[in-house]
């Protein structure tokens, strides 16, 4: 029999889920809680509620990453990519800028070493695909691939959809959509791929900006990221790394398919196998060239280590957090697949705390 939630423990999350909306750390909130494969918990609150039967879906931001991973893994699976292949044996452009040896490992990783866009790139442009998929094999590495960890906010994204694009012919998109959303169940889109999901989205604020980078939050980097992901062309764009959109229900379903092995309700994404080497550890550091924080990667996910804040203070635990706002993630040994959405955008404390005391209550809920 699947393990569920205590009464009382679905009682506190749900107060603390209320608490954190009127701390007024954000105005929109949803929690969605699977154990064993069985839904426990799927919460709406504020401006993530909806009215009647308008659903509202939040920004996923980089908890978008593992379910492009998966589409490549999928691909791997069906031996169309060579995780270890370069992958200008697919995309010769991509060669440029001594980035000929980059492999698909690499990119999960955030071993690439092209971190970033060119400061010039115009995001007006991220509806255009074939703009930012040449945007991206122009880069330039900024260190020998393979050779030392930095976090790559979007063109990990840009990189992993191009080849999902070269060796299937759909954009990224579409193979999400067609072979992890639809036979999954889940209420999401690797962006907003009509006016109606448009429509759904409960737009990001920024509530603080401080950040870990800019600590004094002099240079208002929460309000540039937001007013980015404001802008109807990257939210109807298709950003593999960072604009995946939909409900917290949606997310966790996707993580209770990889706690239950690659598969959920009779629909098979990976096999065992696959989800258990791609969950793994892969890397780690205690200094990342980019975030400058400790980090911990399998093929595609943040995965458990010593030096990880929670949920990734436990070994075995996987998933990944998004843009000071998210968190979604699957522990294993207590069989919980889990996503805690929101739409504020808050200092690195607030963030710490509001996901802490959301994992822990979950996690004591377990009884």
């Amino acid at each position: 029999m699947p393990r569920t939630l205590t009464a009382e423990g679905i009682a506190r999350i749900e107060a603390l889920a209320r608490e954190h909306l009127s701390n007024g750390w954000h105005t929109g909130a949803q929690v969605a809680v699977y154990r064993d494969g069985v839904r426990a918990l799927d919460l709406r609150l504020g401006a993530g509620e909806g009215v009647g039967d308008a659903e509202r879906w939040m920004l996923w931001f980089s908890a978008t990453k593992p379910l492009t991973a998966v589409a490549v893994h999928v691909l791997a699976e069906r031996g169309l990519v060579d995780l270890d292949a370069p992958i200008a044996d697919v995309w010769p452009e991509f060669a440029q800028g001594g980035k000929a040896s980059v492999t698909l490992r690499h990119v999960l990783t955030h071993r690439g070493g092209f971190p970033v866009l060119s400061p010039d790139f115009d995001w007006h442009r991220m509806e255009d695909w074939d703009a930012v998929a040449a945007a991206t094999a122009g880069l330039t590495a900024q260190w020998e691939p393979g050779t030392d960890v930095g976090y790559h906010p979007v063109t990990y994204g840009f990189a992993l959809g191009e080849v999902i694009r070269r060796v299937d012919g759909r954009l990224p998109r579409d193979f999400i959509r067609d072979e992890i959303c639809a036979p999954l169940g889940m209420h999401a889109s690797l962006g907003a791929a009509t006016d109606a999901d448009l429509a759904r989205v409960v737009l990001p604020e920024a509530m603080s900006e401080m950040t870990l980078l800019d600590p004094e939050g002099a240079e208002r980097r929460t309000s540039g990221i937001v007013a980015r992901f404001r802008m109807p062309e990257v939210l109807r764009g298709q950003l593999p790394a960072a604009n995946g959109i939909g409900t917290a229900d949606a997310l966790a379903r996707f993580y209770a398919m990889l706690e239950q092995g690659g598969a959920l309700d009779g629909a098979r994404v990976l096999s065992s196998e696959t989800v258990a080497e791609a969950t793994r550890l892969h890397v780690s550091t205690e200094a990342d060239r980019v975030t400058t924080l400790p980090s911990a990667f399998g093929l595609g996910f943040l995965v458990g280590h010593a030096l990880g804040g929670a949920p990734f203070d436990e070994d075995g635990v996987f998933g990944h957090s998004g843009q000071q706002c998210a968190i979604a993630y699957t522990d294993p040994a207590r069989g919980l697949a889990v996503a805690y959405l929101t739409n504020g955008l808050h200092d690195p404390y607030v963030v710490a705390v509001r996901t802490e005391e959301m994992v822990r209550a979950v996690q004591d809920a377990c009884g």
